[in-house]
This record gives structure tokens, sequence and C-alpha cells, in this order.
């Protein structure tokens, strides 16, 4: 289990990104403010910080009028059922080889799982992986849309990355070394025509040569190698996010050229602003910094309170980075560190909120969704749910593998580190009432992602003209909604998840007044996903991605990773009783409610699809592309395999 402890460590490192993984060795020297935390006692790892819950503690209060929509019994003998004062037991049974060994086998997406598992006659729940693993072809198909948007639209009037370089341009000499590196830029981006390539400057293959060289940085990763049109727009964007070496010289002069035309202060700003809000605010210095002072950047940076590096296009934080940057400020103690486990533990102790600010961007709305895995004691479902330890281990798991997911879609931008007897004589159906989940329990992590998305986008609204002009990508072309259609449909799917998963054990919906204008229609439309999602085509892409999340002094590169999706056993059960009554005829009054004898019980065994989440290390400063990663894991079935695969 050390392993799978120190996997754990790593998986919510990912989410940090782009932001910290070059900087913690390249800056490393300009972090002497921070205060190191690490002592010599051996940390306490994630099964030390979990234990099973007390169901004494457990106290749900009884609601007459909440009760579930699905009725019990026969056609001819129909019961309601109310479990707002019942509590739901939920374990993760052990695995035994020779018996489950069709659970350890690895799959590259759900949907190959699914059918295979479905062919063993097993009860499959959707779990909170398999939701996010929807989300993640959404998020991942946006973003890239966004991307090109941002960087090189085409639509009159519309100013984008590339005008703002051109504008630029235009006021620098064509001898310059800031025209040179201007021009390498809109090279990368595949924007320069025939007769500019003839005009090409001197200095620009320099420029080139230098990034290039560079692979952690200029190497295209994520869903970037979804097509041409996006490898170009990563190596533009990550050519805009190197470091200067200080402000004199080339970022003097590009400041220079950025200030003599107003319009290309606004795009910039505009730039800056996007990504801020896009991912997260950005942690470093910009050339607009530089304008207010003559200060050198780290008098800059220190005022700021953002790391002490220049850029063009700085990098987003994240709160795993600076957690990581204040733990690690020299790099890692030894190939031992346990990343996750740390973050992990900060979170749990109450050292890192992960509650979003004012001037929070998505990926923090997206990582506080899933800090109900971490902290599950915290969501409203605690008073309804009795979590084993074991279950809140699988917790720690999937949020290991989600965050891993959320990091690599940023990873372009983020950096890297009742008692009465019932009326009539009805007689009660012969039948026992098992748990009726339709999705795994987690109303507070769905309703948190679906507030991700409203924050998106009413970001989006204010900042693109017509959503539904752009469509998101996908490998190999694109969605089929309209953005702006489609980001609504996830918007009322998962406040639709929170609904149905509160139905499930019994408990009011957390909704704002007015926070969905149609209850019955989001909650229709969770249901109708839930009781077809193996046939949704988002579950059969490749959900295997690994993202960089520590470099260290250019001996190694540690990466977290999902290397497949396998099937987990999940047992619910009664641990206290629920009630029910008859339902009433047309125009009779209800009956008492009244708590079902243990007899009438029964406890309800689930499958659930879950990522296996890996941490590893290649050496050198190394990218590592999808497709290289899945060539790997497609040579083998099993964790260990991948692993030992990795280590060659």
């Amino acid at each position: 289990m050390k392993f799978a402890v120190r996997v754990a460590v790593a998986a919510l490192l990912v989410i940090a990104g782009g932001v910290g993984l070059f900087w913690v060795v390249r800056h490393k020297q300009q972090q002497d403010t921070y205060e190191v935390e690490r002592t010599d006692i051996k940390p306490a790892t994630v099964r030390d910080l979990l234990a099973d819950d007390d169901p004494a503690a457990k106290k749900p209060v009884f609601d007459p009028d909440l009760f579930d929509s699905r009725l019990f019994g026969p056609a001819d003998n129909r019961w309601q059922i109310n479990q707002s004062a019942a509590l739901l037991a939920l374990d993760v049974p052990d695995l035994t080889p020779d018996r489950d060994d069709h659970l350890l086998r690895l799959y590259p997406d759900y949907a190959r799982a699914a059918r295979d598992l479905a062919g063993r006659d097993v009860n499959l729940l959707p779990s909170v992986n398999l939701v996010g693993g929807k989300a993640k072809q959404f998020d991942d198909g946006l973003y890239a849309a966004l991307e090109l948007h941002m960087a090189s639209n085409r639509e009159q009037g519309l100013r984008s990355i590339e005008v703002l370089l051109r504008q630029m341009m235009t006021e620098c000499g064509p001898r310059t070394e800031a025209y040179a590196w201007i021009w390498a830029a809109l090279y990368l981006g595949g924007y320069i025509t025939g007769d500019e390539a003839a005009r090409r400057p001197a200095g620009a293959e320099t420029f080139l040569r230098s990034f290039d060289a560079r692979h952690h940085e200029s190497d295209v990763v994520g869903f970037y190698e979804w097509s041409a049109e996006l490898k170009n727009c990563f190596r533009f964007l990550r050519y805009l996010q190197q470091d200067f070496p200080g402000r004199a010289g080339l970022p003097d002069a590009l400041l220079r050229a950025l200030l003599k035309n107003p319009s290309c202060v606004e795009m910039y700003q505009r730039m800056l602003g996007w990504y801020a809000r896009l991912t997260n605010p950005l942690d470093r210095v910009n050339l607009l910094d530089l304008a207010e002072t003559g200060d050198d950047v780290r008098e800059i940076a220190h005022r700021k309170g953002v790391i002490a590096s220049l850029h063009f296009l700085p990098y987003s934080k994240s709160r795993e980075t600076e957690l990581f940057n204040r733990l690690y400020p020299e790099g890692l103690p030894g190939a031992g560190a346990d990343l996750m486990v740390d973050f992990i533990k900060a979170i749990r102790d109450g050292k890192l909120d992960l509650k979003p600010g004012t001037d929070s961007g998505w990926y923090d709305y997206q990582l506080y969704a899933l800090e109900a895995f971490v902290l599950p004691e915290r969501g409203a479902e605690n008073t309804k749910l009795v979590l084993s330890k074991k279950y809140k281990l699988r917790l720690i798991e999937a949020f290991k593998a989600m965050v891993t997911k959320h990091r690599e879609t940023h990873v372009r931008q983020v950096g890297v580190a009742g008692n009465a007897a019932a009326s009539a004589d009805r007689e009660r159906p012969a039948g026992r009432l098992s748990p009726r989940l339709r999705v795994e329990p987690n109303p507070t992590y769905f309703l948190r992602y679906a507030r991700s998305y409203a924050f998106l986008q009413k970001f989006l609204v204010s900042e693109v003209e017509d959503l539904n002009t752009l469509h998101g990508a996908r490998a190999g072309g694109w969605r089929g909604l309209p953005l702006g259609d489609e980001l609504e449909e996830m918007r009322l799917l998962f406040y639709g998840l929170h609904l149905v998963s509160c139905e499930d054990i019994g408990m009011k919906d957390e909704l704002l007044a007015n926070e969905v204008e149609n209850k019955d229609l989001a909650r229709a439309l969770a249901a109708k996903w839930l009781k077809g999602w193996q046939d949704d085509p988002d579950l059969s892409a490749d959900t295997r991605v690994a993202v960089p999340v520590y470099f260290d002094f250019g001996k190694t590169t540690k990466f977290w990773g999902t290397i497949g999706v396998r099937g987990i056993p999940l047992d619910a059960r009664w641990q206290t009783r629920p009630s029910w009554r008859p339902l009433p005829g047309e125009g009779e009054q209800p009956g008492d409610w009244q708590q079902m004898e243990w007899h009438q019980l029964d406890r309800s065994r689930y499958v659930i699809l879950v990522d296996e989440f890996a941490e590893f290390a290649l050496k050198g400063s190394t990218a590592l592309s999808r497709s290289q990663f899945r060539k790997i894991c497609d040579r083998a079935t099993t964790k260990e395999e991948v692993l030992k695969l990795l280590g060659e």
C-alpha cells in the first residue's frame, strides 16, 4: 500500500500543471521568502488520516414531505418511500485475485470496460469518475475551441493574440531583436505568410532553436495533439510563456512597442484577463508590470506577491503548486517524496482552503468540486451517509485521478509542483427494498461542478459575442452541438445529477433560490443520461493521460498519470431504516409514515468503473505526449505491468 499512498500524493499535484513544473528548479533561488514546513518525522499516510464513520454521530431529521418520486411494490399495490431519516452505509469489499481477476484488468476507456463487465452479469453503477470522464471530454473540447478563438479568430472586428503581435511588430524595426522574437512566435503559430517567410529576420532562427531545445515546454502534450491547428496553437502560446532573464533588452523593447499603440495595450490586458479567468489568476510578472516602475523583476514580484519571473504571457497559479513551492524550496528531498499526501494532508488539516475567492478562475472551481472527495465530512450528504475507511480511500483515489485529468486540461496554461399503522388494510409488498442508487452518491461534487460551469458560462458570455458560433473540439474534428448550447446542457446535467443523487439518499437539494430555473428539466436530463450512459460517445474516448508535476534539477521529471479504467465493487446497505406508506388513491389523504422492518430490507451490490492512478518518473527534463503514454499502456493489462514498462 505504500506505493498506492505515494500515488495518492501525486494525483493532487497534477492540477498545478505547467506553472510549477518548469519553474520549481529554474527559479528555486528566488524562493527565499518561503517557510519550509517539512520535518524529519515520518509523514502520515493517507490511510492514517482516515477512519470509519461513527453512525451514532449521524442524526438526520425526518421530513414527512421528502419522499422518493420512485414508488415501490407491484403496479396494483404501490408504496411511497421516505429515506429522510435513514442512513445509508457505503463500503468497498476487498478483492480476491483468483475470484475478482476481471476487476484488476485495465481498459483504455469506460465503454470497453462496461461492455466486458456487463457480460459478467454485474450491476454497473455510474461512478463519479465516469461522470467526470464525460465532463473531461467536453472540458477538453471547450478549452481547445477557446484557445483557437483567443489565439487567432477570423471573425470581422474581433481581436486576438495574433492581431496583438502583428500590431506590435509594426512598431518595431525589421532588424530589431523584438521584431525577430515576434516573427518567431507567429511562425510557430502557422501565421506567417509566404511573403513574410521570404523576409525572415536574421535573429528568428536563434529564438526558434532555443525554444525547441526546451522540450518540457515546446513538445506538444494533452488534447493539443488532436489536430495540426491545435499543435501550432500550443507551440505559439507556450513560446509566449517563456521566461525572460530580466527586464533589460528584449522585454523593455517589447514593452515600448506595446505602449505605442493603445489598442495593443487593450488587447494585451484582455489576453491576461482571459487566462486569469479561463484557468486561474496569473502568478508571474507581465510586461505591463514593468511600465509602472523602473524596478527590477524581483522587486516588482515581491510587491505583487507573485513569482519573480518575467513573461509575455505568464502561467496561472494553482493551490498545489503554491503549496509544493513552500514545502520544497530547494527541490525534492528524494525519490520517495509523497507530494499527493502532502497535498491531501494540507487540505484535511485546514492549512489549504480550496474554496474559490473573488479572483479565482475556472480551475479553482474545478478543484473545489474535487475537495468533496478529500473532505466528505463537510458535504451536506455527510448526515445521510456512513462511509467506511475503505470507501474513503476509494474517494481519495478518485480525487487523485480526477485532479490529474483537470490539470491535464489546463496543461498549457498552468505551471508545474414513523411508527403508526398505515391507513386501510393495504397488503404490504412481498419484495425487499434495497438502496436504489442511480449514480455514486456525492451531491456536493455534482453541485460544485455545476457551479464551475455556471461561473465559466457567465465569464464567456461577457467575453465572446456569440458562443454558438464556436464548436468544441474532439480528436479528428468537432463536437456536434454549438458550444453555447452544449455548455448550458452540461451545466444543467450536473445540476440534475445533484438533484438525482439527493433523491437517491433522501436529502434535500442544496440549490440556492433561483439557481436553477427549471429543476424538473435538469432532473429529467440527468435521469435520461444515467439510463443511457453506455451509449454516450464521450465514454468511448481513451481516458489515459499523463501530466508533469515536478521538474527536479534536470535529473528526473515526475508525472501523474491515469493508466486505465477498471471495476471495483461497491456495497450499499441500510444503516438505519427508511419509512414507507401506501400510495394514496385519488381524493384520499396520505396515511402515516412507518419504519420498514429489517426483514423487508436488503443491500445493493454494485460495480463502479474507476480510473487507476500512478505516479512515475522519467529521466531528464522531458515531456510525454498522450500518444507516447498510451502506446506504453497498450502493452500491459495491469497496473504492475504498466509501472514496470514506465520504469524501463
